[in-house]
């Protein structure tokens, strides 16, 4: 590209706009990139024209990896993003985004509990970035699989996987940790042949989380363990909560504590059919024998998802409540209050208003 064609495709309103814009690439890439703080900060940065779209190729916003395990499958990591969105012309409060990365490119509005597509009704179905500060909050992983490693279009979803954590480990690259829905604990290094069990494979565990700087899983008697990663041992951070293994234990890391939110549901038909909810907030306790049972969270929330768990303050954000918890039941979004333990469907509470979307092509 020559500096005529540079001129056509930038506005340049004076001589020092100029300059600035003959910078050398490598300094765009090396200072600039480092003040791009998430996808949307890189999109808008490309949509500036055409010097800053070649300076920053589609190839900058892919997050996704892949692997070989042994049965001969190709596994394709790709990452799901939780953003806060907010209007620069209404109040400080937010609304929550779950955004996905396509094989194609292009990015896909997900339910925040279920992960499923989201298609918006014409026309409200182009989101509309021009009047909206936009955060990430939180990141996962999704799994694909191919027989051949080829053409991404025909990785599919690996639909016994539970959940997944990528973590970079000094010496050793990037680690991929997951929890399949056997309820078994496998490990390998990005770009390795092999996805081993951690531990002797004797237990069963029902979460994963990162959290301050480590690996941490929970098995299902509500023991909670982080992992070595120099050795991949399990090494027990806290005593057994001597719990029915039927409540399923969920991991959240919040404002620097590790907290265990139990929740069992029982449907029972005597004489009526009613639904049976027990929900419990428990905090691992600075010594490791030492559970404390959580009662009030005040004005923070829990969000439980399929891929990823995650804290809120309800302040911040439309429509929500504090000291609830935010899960999926019966196929709908629901809302537990701790404090008056009861249940309601809050199936609109995720995702931007209508306004905050324009017309544009369906992708």
């Amino acid at each position: 590209m020559n500096g005529g064609n540079l001129k056509k495709n930038c506005v340049l309103k004076d001589d020092n706009s100029l300059k600035w814009l003959n910078l050398p690439p490598e300094i765009w890439l090396v200072i600039i990139s480092k003040n791009l703080n998430n996808t949307f900060d890189v999109i808008r940065f490309r949509s500036v024209c055409s010097l800053w779209r070649s300076l920053f190729p589609p190839t900058f916003l892919s997050s996704s990896c892949t692997c070989r395990i042994p049965d001969g499958k190709f596994l394709l990591f790709i990452q799901t993003k939780i953003y806060r969105l907010e209007s620069s012309c209404s109040s400080n409060k937010g609304w929550i985004i779950k955004v996905e990365e396509s094989k194609s490119g292009k990015f896909h509005h997900l339910d925040v509990l279920t992960n499923t597509h989201i298609s918006h009704k014409y026309p409200f179905n182009v989101l509309d970035l021009t009047n909206l500060r936009v955060k990430e909050l939180c990141h996962a992983y999704t799994i694909n699989f191919s027989k051949d490693g080829g053409d991404l279009i025909k990785f599919k979803p690996l639909n016994e996987v539970f959940k997944v954590v990528l973590f970079s480990v000094e010496g050793l690259g990037q680690m991929v940790f997951v929890l399949y829905k056997d309820r078994k604990l496998r490990v390998s290094n990005i770009g390795y042949n092999n996805l081993i069990i951690v531990d002797d494979g004797s237990r069963v565990y029902d979460d994963i989380v990162f959290h301050m700087g480590k690996i941490y899983v929970v098995d299902n008697s509500g023991i909670v363990f982080w992992i070595d990663c120099s050795s991949f041992k399990l090494v027990q951070c806290s005593s057994s909560l001597n719990c029915d293994t039927l409540k399923k234990k969920n991991l959240i890391s919040s404002n620097g504590s590790l907290f265990i939110v139990e929740l069992y549901l029982k449907r029972t038909t005597v004489n009526t059919w009613k639904l049976h909810i027990d929900v419990n907030v428990l905090r691992v306790g600075e010594k490791s024998s030492e559970w404390i049972c959580v009662r009030d969270l005040g004005d923070a929330l829990f969000v439980l998802g399929k891929d990823t768990n995650f804290s809120l303050l309800a302040k911040d954000y439309h429509g929500f409540e504090g000291n609830c918890i935010y899960f999926m039941c019966k196929g709908k979004t629901s809302c537990y209050n701790l404090k008056t333990s009861r249940l309601k469907i809050v199936d609109d509470i995720f995702g931007p208003c209508p306004t905050l979307f324009k017309c544009g092509n369906k992708h």
